[in-house]
């Protein structure tokens, strides 16, 4: 718990201290994948007139029924993500691809049919992703965006059984307000 607290002070000092003077937007997005679906904020750091660093916080609901190594994994937790973001237009808007890196701290509880057993699992789970999408704008304030993305769930650290891990297909939407 004292890392995970040390590690979202530690992103937020940086991020404050480093780059706000250069805040693009913020905005909420959800991502869904066929075990659950995620829940974010996001913070968008211009680095130049093509590419954005992102920042993001947000809850993980995992809904894995069979997909991982029980009969049935469901839970959830918090989690931080950071991504490079280049537009292929100069106006950040348009299509793009979105290198990121997550971090999740995951509480899952499962449940096995045969022989019946249930049982709760705490991990820390790491998550790069690659994604592409397109940001509609609406007007000059605000705009809207749609990606996919493929990534990979490694489990790098696991208290209680082993639970799923392995690659994940993405889809998003986003909501933001531009400076």
């Amino acid at each position: 718990m004292k890392i995970k607290i040390a590690l979202i002070l530690s992103m937020c000092f940086w991020f404050s201290t480093s780059k706000a003077q250069s805040i693009e937007s913020y905005g909420l997005e959800v991502q869904a994948y066929p075990a659950g679906i995620m829940f974010m904020a996001k913070t968008g750091f211009s680095l130049n007139d093509h590419n954005v660093l992102n920042a993001r916080i947000g809850y993980n609901m995992a809904r894995r029924k069979n997909f991982g190594k029980h009969d049935n994994e469901e839970g959830g937790g918090l989690g931080l993500n950071a991504g490079f973001r280049h537009y292929l237009k100069s106006v950040h808007t348009g299509f793009y691809y979105e290198l990121k890196t997550s971090v999740w701290f995951l509480n899952i509880d499962w449940r096995d049919n045969n022989p019946n057993r249930t049982g709760s699992t705490s991990i820390t789970v790491f998550q790069p992703t690659a994604m592409i999408g397109y940001d509609f704008s609406l007007n000059s304030k605000f705009s809207v965006g749609a990606y996919a993305g493929f990534g990979y769930e490694i489990n790098v650290i696991s208290s209680g059984e082993d639970v799923g891990q392995g690659g994940i297909s993405l889809a998003g939407f986003s909501l933001s307000h531009k400076f």
